[in-house]
């Protein structure tokens, strides 16, 4: 599979929409999502009838998820500047559902993000319509296959473009005066380490290099997921006893 959040980049042009940004996102990366779970579930997420059943469902869930749990943390922990600049977003759920125009946009924001995902993955797979219909896709170039030549350039481009992205939110987006907080690393630190140490290990152990980037990539981005999930946990619990003093 091309790298996960690199699908993200094909919803950049819908930012322009109504659309949620973060619906969208969360569509872009829900089919690959089983295979960042324990075990990695064999799960029919890259069908057509995925896009509007059970991608949707997974891109809810971890919709729900960042604006529920992790964001709010996320957002205490991060740098000034970063602060500054999203001082204005709202944070939770309920304030993302508060019309049923809002909950419309969101499904509609999910499905779409899963859509283009499916898509593009019709032309980095084997036996696919996509890689079928496109000539040279299925012919090996080399060492690999054109399905898979496309799958790693997608996965490089991708990242290119949302890193090209980002810079250029950060240059044009003025940042918020907000107070000054100690620096808060050790929480990023565990985060890295988490994703580092069970992604290399591994890939270690995988027989080939295939293997150990898809190794690193999904034990990494699960492991560093399940730390996420356990700070914002320990955060949120701290945050709720503090309000309730």
């Amino acid at each position: 599979m091309p790298f996960t959040p690199a699908h993200a980049a094909a919803v950049l042009p819908f930012l322009r929409t109504s659309l949620p940004a973060s619906a969208l996102v969360a569509g872009s990366v829900a089919p690959d999502l089983p295979f960042y779970l324990p075990g990695s579930p064999s799960l029919p997420t890259h069908t057509a009838w995925a896009v509007v059943t059970l991608d949707v469902l997974l891109a809810a869930a971890a919709w729900a998820l960042w604006h529920g749990l992790l964001a709010a943390p996320a957002l205490a922990a991060a740098p000034r500047g970063l602060r500054g600049r999203l001082a204005g977003v709202p944070l939770g759920v309920r304030v993302r559902l508060r019309s049923p125009a809002a909950v419309g946009r969101s499904l509609l924001a999910l499905a779409l993000g899963a859509a283009t995902h499916v898509l593009l993955d019709e032309f980095t797979h084997p036996g696919r319509w996509g890689s079928e219909l496109v000539p040279g896709l299925a012919d090996t170039w080399g060492l690999l296959p054109g399905y898979r030549w496309l799958q790693y350039a997608g996965s490089v481009l991708g990242c290119a473009i949302l890193l090209g992205w980002l810079v250029r939110w950060w240059l044009r987006t003025p940042a918020t005066t907000v107070p000054a907080r100690p620096a808060r690393w050790w929480p990023w630190v565990l985060l890295v380490t988490g994703g580092v140490v069970p992604g290399g290990l591994a890939a270690l152990a995988a027989p080939g290099i295939g293997s150990a980037v898809y190794g690193a990539a999904t034990w990494g981005g699960g492991t560093a997921a399940l730390v996420a999930v356990a700070l914002a946990t320990a955060w949120q619990v701290r945050a709720a006893r503090r309000g309730a003093t």
